[in-house]
C-alpha cells in the first residue's frame, strides 16, 4: 500500500478522517527525536568494480555508453527468486530502502539471505519507513548488532508506543512518508518498482495478493538510483534503529533472531516455495550464460528528501522531473495507478488529450480491489467528468478467474500450503505509464495528491518503443479479463460491463458496494483532506 497508514492503531478510517480534519487546525510540535552525530556513508565507499555482476555487467556498459539496460519483473515468482539470486550473489554491497518489510514468510526469507551475505562480508544498508515497522523494531534491533549491517527507521515516530500521539502533536511531518522502493547490489544491479517487501506481492499472503510490477536496471540509471539511496541514508531523518528503538522493550538478540530465519528457512513449505520459485525463473542460467538487457535512454526521477521537511523546490520533485521527461502524446497514453486520484487539474489535461483525439485509458482499483478505500471517496468524484470527455476507465477485478491467474497458482497454494481463495483475491498496485507507444514510466508514484507532494518516489521514464508497444497491446488484449470497463447510459449514468470471450454482464450500480457505503464514501469526499489522499 501506499497511503498513511496505521496498522497498530486502533483507529478505523472514518476515525482517521476526523482525527485528520481536527489536527489540520493544530498547531505542530515536532516529536522528532534528538538527532545524534553521524559519519556519512556513500556507495561509492566501497570499491566494487571487480565483484563478478561488475565484471559481467561493465563490458555491457561500456559498449552501450550512456545507456541504461532493463529487464522487466511481471511475475511474482519471478520478481521474489531475482531479489534472493541477487542477495546471494552479492559480494561487497547491499543497499535497501523499503517502504514495507513485513515479518511475515517473504520477509524473513529475504532477512535470512542477507544475514547469509553479511556473514560473507557483505556490507548491508537497510532503510525502512518507520510507518510500518512497529513489528519489526525487534528484529531490526538485532539485526545492526551484525558487525556488517546497519538498519536505518526513516522519518519515525516519536511516540513508540502510541503513535497516534505523534498525528495529534506533530501531523504535518508524520503524514509525509518514504515510499521509494530501491535495491541495489554491489553498485551494479537496482531493482525498482511497487513491490514492497511482503507475502502480498509474491504469491504467498493468505488473504489477497497485489499485482505490480518491478523493473531490474543495470548501466547508468543504478549510480543515480545510488545516488538517491545515499541522499536518504544520509539525511537527518535517517535514524539508527538502535538510537529510537528500546532494547528493554526487546529481548530478542542477533543470535536468536538467525535461529529464527534458519529454522524458518528450512521449513519444507517454504523450501517448496522457493523449488518451484527457482524452477520458474531461469535466473542463474539467464545471469552467466546469456545476459540480454534491453539498453535504451532512461532517465531516474526522484524526490529530495527535502519533501517530507517541506522544503522541496522545482526539480527536487518527482512530478517536475517526469513533467520534463515526458513526451506529448499524440496518439495514446495507458495508465496503470492503484490509487489514483486526478484532482481537477489532472482531470482536465486527461479530458483535455482525449477531447483532442488521444486514446487515454486508465486503470486503477474497484472499490472492492482498493485496500484504502477512503482513496476511492475521492477517485469516484472525477469518474462522470473523465468518461463525459472520452477518457477511458477500468477498475481492477478484486477477485481473478482460473483463466487470469498466473498458471502456477493452483500449484502454489499445494506446496506453500496457501488459500487458492486468497491467492485469487486480488488487488492492483502497480505504477506505470505508456505514451505513444514510445516512452513508459515504471515507479512507485500514484497518480494522487500524495504521491505528488507528500510522499517521497522514485522511479524511471524508459524510451522503449518495443516495451511501450508490448504494453499496450497486453492492454488491447486483456483489459477486459481482469477490469470492469466503465460507461455512462443515455441517462448519464455510471454502469460496469463484464466482457469476456464467454461472459458479458452490465452493472448499473457500483459492484460489491452496500448502500451505506456509498452514503459513507459521498459523505467523506466532501472533507477537505483530498490533498491528503
Amino acid at each position: 500500500m501506499s497511503h498513511l497508514s496505521f496498522p497498530n492503531s486502533t483507529l478505523s478510517p472514518m476515525h482517521l478522517a476526523v482525527a485528520v480534519c481536527l489536527t489540520l487546525t493544530m498547531t505542530a510540535c515536532s516529536t522528532l527525536p534528538t538527532p545524534q552525530p553521524q559519519t556519512p556513508r556513500y556507495a561509492h565507499d566501497i570499491d566494487t568494480s571487480q565483484t563478478s555482476l561488475a565484471q559481467m555487467i561493465q563490458p555491457l556498459q561500456q559498449a552501450n555508453a550512456g545507456l541504461t539496460g532493463y529487464h522487466i519483473l511481471y511475475d511474482p515468482l519471478e520478481a521474489i527468486s531475482t531479489r534472493l539470486n541477487l542477495i546471494n550473489k552479492a559480494q561487497k554491497t547491499l543497499d535497501l530502502q523499503y517502504y514495507i518489510w513485513d515479518n511475515d514468510k517473504i520477509g524473513a526469507l529475504a532477512l535470512y539471505d542477507i544475514i547469509q551475505a553479511a556473514d560473507r562480508g557483505v556490507k548491508v544498508r537497510l532503510l525502512i519507513d518507520d510507518n510500518n515497522a512497529k513489528g519489526m523494531e525487534g528484529a531490526f534491533l538485532a539485526l545492526d548488532q551484525h558487525q556488517n549491517i546497519q538498519v536505518k527507521l526513516y522519518n519515525p515516530y516519536g511516540f513508540r508506543q502510541f503513535r497516534a500521539m505523534d498525528m495529534l502533536l506533530d501531523l504535518k511531518r508524520i503524514n509525509r512518508r518514504m515510499h521509494n522502493k530501491s535495491f541495489i547490489v554491489d553498485n551494479q544491479i537496482a531493482l525498482i518498482g511497487g513491490r514492497n517487501m511482503s507475502d502480498q506481492y509474491f504469491n504467498v499472503s493468505d488473504n489477497y495478493q497485489f499485482s505490480d510490477i518491478d523493473v531490474m536496471l543495470v548501466g547508468q540509471a543504478v549510480q543515480d538510483i545510488s545516488s538517491s539511496f545515499d541522499a536518504y541514508w544520509n539525511d537527518a531523518y535517517a535514524y539508527p534503529v538502535r538510537q529510537i528503538v528500546n532494547p528493554q522493550k526487546h529481548q530478542l538478540r542477533y543470535d536468536n533472531l538467525k535461529q529464527q530465519l534458519t529454522a524458518h528457512y528450512q521449513k519444507a513449505t517454504v523450501q517448496n516455495y522457493l523449488g518451484l520459485a527457482k524452477r520458474t525463473d531461469v535466473f542463474d542460467e539467464w545471469l552467466h550464460h546469456q545476459i540480454r538487457f534491453d539498453w535504451v535512454k532512461a532517465t531516474v526521477v526522484k524526490d529530495s528528501p527535502d519533501k517530507i521537511r517541506d522544503q522541496a523546490q522545482g526539480d527536487d520533485y518527482l512530478k517536475t522531473q517526469l513533467k520534463k521527461e515526458l513526451i506529448s502524446p499524440q496518439h495514446n497514453v495507458d495508465i496503470i495507478s492503484a490509487y489514483f486520484v486526478p484532482e481537477k487539474s489532472g482531470t482536465q489535461a486527461l479530458s483535455s488529450m482525449a477531447q483532442n483525439g488521444v486514446q487515454v485509458r486508465v486503470l486503477t482499483n474497484s472499490f472492492k480491489a482498493n485496500d484504502v478505500w477512503l482513496v476511492h471517496a475521492f477517485y469516484s468524484k472525477y469518474r462522470d467528468d473523465l468518461l463525459k470527455n472520452n477518457v477511458k476507465l477500468y477498475e481492477f477485478l478484486p477477485a481473478l478467474s482460473g483463466l487470469s491467474l498466473n498458471p502456477q497458482t493452483e500449484e502454489i497454494s499445494k506446496k506453500a500450503k496457501i488459500s487458492l481463495k486468497g491467492l485469487s483475491r486480488s488487488s492492483l498496485h502497480a505504477k506505470l505509464m505508456e505514451l505513444d507507444q514510445q516512452q513508459v514510466f515504471i515507479g512507485s508514484f500514484n497518480l494522487d495528491p500524495r504521491s505528488a507532494k507528500l510522499n517521497t518516489e522514485i522511479g524511471v521514464v524508459l524510451d522503449s518503443p518495443n516495451l511501450a508497444k508490448a504494453i499496450h497491446d497486453t492492454l488491447d488484449q486483456n483489459i477486459d479479463a481482469y477490469s470492469y470497463e466503465l460507461s455512462l447510459t443515455p441517462e448519464q449514468k455510471i454502469q460496469w460491463t463484464r466482457q469476456t470471450s464467454n461472459f458479458h454482464k452490465v452493472y448499473p450500480h457500483e459492484p460489491n458496494m452496500k448502500w451505506w457505503q456509498k452514503i459513507g464514501l459521498k459523505l467523506i469526499s466532501w472533507l477537505p483532506i483530498e490533498g491528503m489522499m
